[in-house]
């Protein structure tokens, strides 16, 4: 199977626009998920800078790269583009841009940009990298270093609160489970995403410590007369904390790949 060097291959790309014809290129990368997926046809036509609009898809140059990417706001000659599974943007010159999207095929189907099927799946991603975003604002490394003395805060209070008193209905069972248990492992679920910052490159560290946490508190309710010690809550705990963990490790195995695609 022949391969084409990158930069022989936008040359080309270039010149064909320039020449006033269409491209059809295949998507590498998923930095436009889930509107576009790896793999997908993209029909590319000319367009000067100037024609493009707010919510255009264009392929465009930027650090010596060739991105297709989403237009997000428009200054002037400056235009800035995002992708639709990406937090990073990128400003560029109308003179970078190359071309824009009128189509993209998957298999059998054929997405025309336009339609009301593309402004729907367009829609339902840009919500989706809204949602993320807030998340990423209160969820990521600031976000983190606010809410952790809160979140251990809160722990604490769990921990050493007269709650046997409260006459809350926890001995409920749901799907044969103790309702309490479900809060217990609730409740660890996120001690791994607040302690990842101190080992950031030992993840199985991370998981030891939110474990020994969750052992800690439950021990010490055994030498409080107002708490029990409970083996089901401990054990409760570690399958939130782990839990918890393997989540943290996905979602930063999943940043990690998206980055590298980019």
């Amino acid at each position: 199977m022949m391969t084409i060097d990158n930069k022989l291959l936008f040359a080309a790309v270039e010149q064909r626009i320039a020449e006033g014809q269409q491209v059809q290129l295949p998507l590498r990368g998923t930095s436009m998920t889930p509107t576009l997926k790896d793999g997908d046809i993209l029909t590319l036509e000319p367009v000067a800078g100037g024609q493009c609009a707010v919510g255009d898809v264009v392929l465009f140059r930027y650090c010596g790269l060739h991105l297709l990417h989403r237009i997000i706001s428009i200054k002037g000659d400056t235009v800035t583009m995002q992708g639709d599974n990406c937090r990073n943007s990128e400003t560029v010159k109308a003179d970078d841009i190359v071309a824009r999207l009128t189509e993209a095929r998957r298999g059998d189907a054929v997405l025309a940009v336009g339609s009301p099927l593309w402004q729907r799946i367009s829609r339902r991603s840009l919500l989706r990298k809204k949602l993320r975003n807030i998340a990423f604002i209160f969820l990521d490394k600031r976000g983190r270093r606010q809410l952790r003395p809160w979140y251990f805060g809160g722990l604490l209070f769990l921990m050493w609160a007269p709650l046997n008193d409260v006459g809350l209905p926890l001995n409920n069972y749901i799907f044969g489970l103790r309702a309490d248990h479900f809060l217990h492992a609730s409740v660890y679920i996120p001690c791994s995403f607040f302690l990842f910052d101190l080992f950031p490159r030992r993840k199985w560290l991370t998981w030891v410590v939110a474990w020994c946490i969750g052992i800690t508190t439950e021990c010490v309710q055994y030498l409080l007369p107002f708490r029990g010690f409970d083996i089901n809550d401990m054990v409760a705990n570690f399958f939130g904390v782990t839990l918890g963990w393997l989540i943290l490790v996905k979602l930063r195995g999943k940043n990690k790949n998206r980055q590298q695609t980019q």
